[in-house]
């Protein structure tokens, strides 16, 4: 708007200093037609600049001018009117649900979901809904209520081994790579130091005493002066063994390393031997833990541990919230091939969403009334001035020049006449 102001206001000046230098020259044809040009234009250019700061403030500081400072001045109508084009034009109920039937809801939704970013999107909604869940999550009361509810069927409580086998499949799916990095954890912290070093030279020095035991004289001979002339120093030996073994853990780490590879296809092709015994034990020691109330502790810190590993864990890289993302994308491309349930789905949520839009439709005005209403005076114009500000200034310029054109032709008509 900056610009488009320095230009209107230069037009001005070059119409003021037109008229001033062509005022010795006004007698003359030449010298009056480009007089009266200057002049028009200065007092087309004067007019236009007058109307447009009327607008807005009072022209010059003269509060008297009767119908200046029209926007500060009629504030409520204003608002009230740009409210009513809102909520009665531009985004009218009658609008809104038109272009509500129109759009597909279900396909566009699962378009969405087949990119990437959409993905990440419903990820992120996920990720949302899971913290807050876990955040207001108290553990003693669903403890409470899980031992109250076991406890009132315990005669009934049955595990159905599809149950075990599903328990595990998904156990495997989620959290196989955090089972696996927590095992290789475990060993690289236990394979440094020197008490791991102690156990290895333990170990190669009775197998070197076997083997030495189970041979003759002369591999008894080769042990003892093995040992004697430092040839077999089995400290050193030890200290090598455990340092590789820590540095093949840590390399295995990595998903892409071999042996991570091998033990992930193991992990995976790993099943109960029987799932009926493990859903009769299992079903066993939850008639156990209800009867005690060691076992209602032992579900309390089991529901605390849970929730404050998945609290404390990274959730966007949460294997629940990519599972349920995973699992709402597969659910929602299944019912898109599925014309009569699409369309039942469809028109479910778009009478949903037409019935929300009819209660709701006045807060849209609200919005707008509270927006405009927390301006005040100047930042009202300073709003509206923003949006409208290069036109207005375009009022200027037209005006100038439109009038530079009266100006020649009134000079012309008068001069021929």
């Amino acid at each position: 708007m900056r610009r488009m102001h320095a230009i209107a206001t230069s037009m001005v000046l070059l119409a003021l200093a037109g008229s001033v230098s062509s005022w010795p020259y006004r007698f003359g044809f030449t010298g009056g037609l480009i007089f009266a040009a200057c002049e028009a234009s200065l007092v087309g250019a004067l007019a236009d600049w007058f109307a447009v700061v009327a607008l807005f403030r009072h022209p010059l500081g003269l509060k008297f001018i009767p119908h200046t400072a029209i926007i500060p001045s009629n504030r409520g109508r204003i608002i009230e009117g740009i409210v009513k084009i809102v909520e009665k034009d531009w985004l009218s109920l009658d609008f809104m649900q038109g272009k509500l039937q129109d759009y597909p809801i279900i396909d566009g939704v699962g378009a969405l979901l087949e990119t990437r970013e959409g993905q990440r999107g419903l990820e992120r909604v996920i990720q949302s809904i899971v913290t807050n869940a876990l955040n207001h999550l108290d553990s003693e009361s669903i403890a409470n209520f899980v031992h109250l509810m076991l406890a009132d069927n315990i005669g009934r409580i049955k595990v159905d081994p599809h149950l075990v086998t599903q328990l595990e499949s998904s156990l495997k799916n989620l959290y196989g790579e955090d089972l696996i990095r927590l095992c290789l954890d475990w060993g690289i912290a236990a394979t440094k130091g020197e008490e791991f070093e102690r156990l290895v030279k333990r170990t190669i020095t009775r197998a070197a005493a076997d083997y030495s035991n189970r041979g003759g004289f002369m591999r008894r001979l080769s042990k003892g002066l093995g040992e004697t002339l430092d040839i077999v120093n089995y400290g050193e030996a030890a200290d090598t063994i455990a340092h590789r073994i820590n540095q093949m853990l840590t390399e295995m780490k990595d998903p892409g390393n071999q042996y991570h590879i091998k033990l992930r296809n193991e992990l995976d092709n790993l099943r109960l031997a029987d799932p009926e015994v493990s859903a009769e034990m299992l079903g066993e020691l939850l008639k156990k833990v209800v009867k005690t109330d060691s076992g209602y502790r032992a579900l309390v810190d089991v529901i605390e541990a849970v929730k404050e590993q998945l609290l404390s864990s990274d959730t966007e890289d949460m294997p629940m919230v990519k599972y349920f993302a995973q699992m709402i994308a597969e659910q929602l491309q299944n019912l898109r091939r599925d014309e009569v349930r699409k369309n039942q789905a469809e028109a479910w949520i778009k009478a949903e969403l037409a019935s929300l839009l009819e209660r709701y439709h006045g807060v849209i005005g609200s919005m707008v009334r509270e927006k405009l209403q927390g301006l005040n005076d100047e930042g009202l114009v300073q709003s509206l001035e923003d949006k409208v500000g290069d036109d207005l200034q375009w009022i200027r310029i037209n005006g100038t020049i439109v009038g530079a054109l009266v100006g020649i032709a009134q000079y012309l008509l008068l001069h021929l006449l």
